[in-house]
């Protein structure tokens, strides 16, 4: 009995809840909430799951419960039957319900076809509109984009109906269970018979309940595989659509209307402005605005909310970032910053236009459906108009600064300007006409032809007047521009303004169009190509002038490989830039991306390796970028990471060279690998190179070598000090195949590295800078020879460079034929090898003059012993002066010449 009574009294009774969703207005079908499918189903298997069956499971223990009487189990099985029957009335009003949403989206589903069947009739004229297939494009994405969220909010529901048809299954299995284990509990028999009933009615209702929703599912079930299949419809119309615009937007271009002047008549004419009228009117009624409200939903509320989020966003920052801007310009007041102010300038000012322009064009890139393709057109448009007029109008504000055009600078200032405003609102409300009326209407083609005559007589007085300021300039002595310049322009201007009415006259309407907007476009490209071109030019001169700059200028320093490396990536981004922007004026924007794309992967098959463009390219700046990563990273090894005075040079040089080495490997490697060649290929040509090797490369390959064991040995390093062949000179750097060395009269002289490994090279400074030095005088027979040995003593202990330890000292070398031979042995660092021994030599023979030592020269004397007396006689009296001269001693000789 208690197994039986406790889970009739002691269950707990599931809780469900409804998901709510949006509504999802419907085109020519009545407004309803699709959720409330979901709402219908969780209803109905609520009630089927509502019932108090929660009987033990089939093999659960048992546990102790208290003792439940048979009057209050058949209590709460009447109370559950009675629930039940309230809760008949409930499902059979829900099941109502759901017939009128199936209904409801079965209506909305024929809409979709019959608009989905529309388009593809639309798709079979030969002669159609770009204006109505763009209509019908954005009409077929937010079909689309209203039927996915349908698609995924079925699938929510039947994911979830799925689930509690499982739990109601359970129930009446539970059920079954507890009527087989109620035969077996010995109760009294009236008892047992009632709670039987009342379990089989439960289960009954149970079983309807089950069978009832399982109809409902399957139903449920076909209208999801409805939706799936008409989605797929959808999308492959979508497909063609988008085809089928591409082709007519190009083939609009070039498509002549004939009747052109057949079209002006009285009743043309006033059909036109009838029509304009009832679309004006049109555009004022409640019914066009809720129409536009439908769109707004269906195209995704979030999503355009979510644009409009960003540029308040941008509005509430503009302040701010306005106020910074600014900031940065005022530090950079110099005029080696001319342009790049200039640039900041610009953008500062248009700030709220850019904000919206980046949006916009954001949002049709991401191909996002409008809720009017005709009203987002023409605010795309717009923005862009007041964008590029904002920009020509400060330009010419801050841009134009010659002191010496004056006059012709203000002239062009202020008619440029008054030009520019004009072609604002002109432009604006064409836009607006063709918004309204259609591209294809006489209005706007006769308003774009009086547009484009007025812009031939502002011209030709324009370059009137500008012949007279220029005239006038030059009388005032201002510098005039070249006559070849103006007359390239005046040409080009006619050119454009002529040919654009040419078309139009012709028939051409839409090419004329696009001309005139390609060549405003193409304008625009030219102001930013030419402030960002000389930005790039102040940024060299900067790099320059810092490489230049210094005390010395007769040794220049070497520019900043960073600094020279982002100078000329800016200059190669420049032309980038600059093509892709003609191409996107010029050519579509698919066209270009279609182009680059094909011009990308062009491939050329060398037997098993095949070349592309993409991966040369990705090759070359795989390349560039470890040139930069060395040359920069070589300068952070030494100054950060080998800083430390314990590092030798040489040892700091060989780590820095093999890094060097190792980076430049795995950036060959990689950029191989990008190329496409393979680890086959590669042994392939190591195989050759050792061929090579074995032949024509012998003696590189050497070199090669000698190198590394340069590098790890380090018999030389940077900075010492060798004599290689007789030849002094310092090692300046060791690469991979020869030694660069600076001689002591600063020429560089390129050595194999074979060359220190096969021969005999001497290396002064190897291990040890010091080097002895020594310096021999001779003085004459009879000098003081202490008093010779004191005063180079005393000499080198004033020179400050020469090395204290070890001491100097002096030699008494040798009695030679005419002096006495002394030897001063001193020690000096490498670097002083000449410089001091030739100060103590000036030293030297200034205090020898000061002490009276005289420095020995060879002398010979001659002893006559026999010769004529009158021979001599006669020329000793014809030589000898008055009064005999005092006998000189060659110190006293010596000081008379000096």
């Amino acid at each position: 009995m208690n197994r039986v009574c406790r889970p009739l009294l002691y269950s707990n009774h599931p809780q469900y809840t409804t998901i709510k969703g949006k509504s999802m207005p419907l085109p020519r079908v009545m407004t309803y909430r699709p959720v409330f499918v979901l709402m219908l189903l969780l209803s109905f298997l609520s009630f089927a799951l509502h019932a108090p069956t929660s009987f033990a499971r089939p093999g659960e223990t048992e546990n102790p419960s208290p003792a439940v009487s048979p009057e209050a189990v058949k209590q709460t099985l009447e109370n559950a039957l009675k629930s039940e029957m309230v809760n008949d009335a409930e499902i059979e009003q829900s099941i109502k319900r759901w017939d009128l949403l199936q209904k409801n989206v079965a209506a909305e589903l024929d809409a979709y076809r019959i608009q989905n069947t529309t388009h593809g009739n639309l798709l079979l004229v030969a002669q159609t509109r770009a204006e109505d297939l763009e209509a019908a494009l954005n009409n077929n994405q937010l079909v689309i984009k209203s039927l996915a969220a349908r698609i995924e909010e079925y699938k929510k529901i039947g994911a979830t109906a799925s689930e509690r048809m499982a739990q109601l299954v359970d129930r009446i299995a539970i059920a079954e269970n507890q009527l087989a284990m109620l035969k077996q509990e010995s109760l009294p028999e009236a008892d047992q018979r009632i709670i039987s009933d009342n379990l089989n009615k439960l289960r009954d209702i149970l079983a309807k309940r089950k069978q009832l929703g399982e109809t409902l599912l399957k139903g449920f079930e076909e209208r999801a595989n409805q939706m799936k299949d008409l989605m797929d419809a959808l999308q492959e119309t979508g497909r063609r659509l988008e085809e089928r615009l591409q082709a007519q937007s190009k083939s609009d271009l070039f498509q002549r209307n004939a009747r052109i002047f057949t079209r002006f008549s009285g009743s043309g004419f006033s059909y036109e402005l009838s029509l304009l009228a009832s679309q004006l009117s049109a555009l004022l009624t409640a019914a066009f605005w809720q129409a536009q409200w439908v769109n707004f939903q269906r195209s995704g509320g979030v999503t355009q909310a979510v644009f409009l989020l960003l540029f308040a966003v941008a509005m509430v920052f503009r302040r701010h970032i306005r106020r910074y801007v600014n900031t940065v310009e005022q530090k950079l007041e110099t005029p080696s910053w001319r342009m790049r102010r200039l640039a900041l300038f610009l953008l500062r000012r248009s700030f709220v236009l850019i904000s919206a322009a980046v949006l916009l064009w954001l949002y049709d890139v991401l191909k996002l459906p409008h809720m009017n393709i005709g009203m987002a057109r023409f605010l795309t448009e717009t923005v862009f108009v007041l964008l590029a007029v904002r920009w020509g109008i400060d330009f010419l504000q801050k841009g134009l600064n010659n002191a010496a055009m004056a006059t012709l600078q203000t002239f062009l200032q202020m008619r440029l300007r008054h030009f520019l405003q004009m072609l604002r609102l002109a432009v604006i409300g064409h836009l607006a006409l063709i918004w309204i009326a259609g591209s294809g209407s006489l209005l706007v083609w006769m308003t774009r032809l009086a547009l484009e005559i007025a812009l031939i007589f502002w011209l030709v007085a324009f370059w009137r007047a500008l012949r007279r300021t220029l005239t006038q300039g030059v009388r005032q002595g201002e510098v005039a521009p070249p006559n070849a310049h103006i007359v390239l322009a005046q040409g080009w201007s006619y050119l454009v303004a002529g040919g654009a009415v040419l078309l139009e006259l012709t028939g051409y309407g839409a090419l004329a169009g696009q001309w005139l907007v390609s060549w405003a476009e193409t304008l625009l490209l030219a102001l930013w190509a030419h402030i960002a071109w000389l930005a790039v030019q102040e940024w060299y001169a900067t790099q320059k002038h810092e490489a230049t700059a210094g005390d010395d200028l007769a040794t220049p320093q070497v520019a900043a490989p960073m600094g020279w490396f982002m100078v000329q990536m800016a200059r190669l981004l420049w032309l980038g830039a600059l093509l892709a922007g003609a191409l996107m004026v010029w050519s579509s924007t698919e066209f270009m991306t279609a182009s680059l794309r094909q011009v990308f992967d062009l491939a050329v098959s060398v037997g098993s390796l095949s070349l592309s463009v993409k991966g040369l390219l990705l090759a070359v700046v795989i390349v560039c970028a470890t040139h930069v990563a060395t040359r920069h990273g070589r300068k952070f090894l030494s100054e950060k990471i080998l800083d430390s005075q314990d590092f030798e040079r040489g040892l700091k040089d060989s780590i820095i060279t093999i890094t060097t080495y190792v980076v430049w490997g795995l950036g060959l490697l990689l950029a191989l690998g990008v190329l496409g060649v393979n680890a086959t290929s590669l042994a392939v040509v190591f195989g050759a190179l050792s061929i090579g090797i074995g032949f024509g490369l012998q003696n590189i390959f050497n070199n090669f070598i000698s190198g590394l064991i340069l590098l790890f040995e380090r018999p030389i390093q940077v900075g010492d000090i060798v004599e290689v062949g007789g030849l002094w000179a310092t090692v300046k750097q060791i690469n991979v195949r020869a030694t660069v060395v600076q001689t002591f009269d600063n020429a560089s002289v390129i050595i194999p590295n074979s060359e220190f490994i096969s021969q005999q090279v001497t290396n002064w400074s190897f291990k040890d800078p010091r080097m002895r030095r020594n310096i021999e005088v001779g003085v004459a027979y009879g000098s003081d020879i202490d008093l010779v040995e004191q005063t180079l003593l005393d000499i080198v202990q004033n020179r400050r460079r020469v090395l204290k330890y070890p001491k100097p000292e002096v030699l008494f070398i040798d009695h030679a034929d005419s002096a006495l031979i002394f030897r001063l042995r001193i020690w000096v660092h490498v670097d002083d090898y000449w410089e001091v021994p030739s100060k103590i030599r000036f030293d030297l023979d200034r205090r020898f003059r000061e002490l009276g030592i005289e420095i020995a020269f060879p002398q010979r004397d001659l002893h006559i012993r026999s010769a004529d007396p009158s021979v001599f006689a006669k020329e000793s009296a014809a030589e000898s002066p008055a009064s005999p001269p005092e006998r000189q001693t060659p110190a006293d000789q010596s000081d008379a010449d000096s």
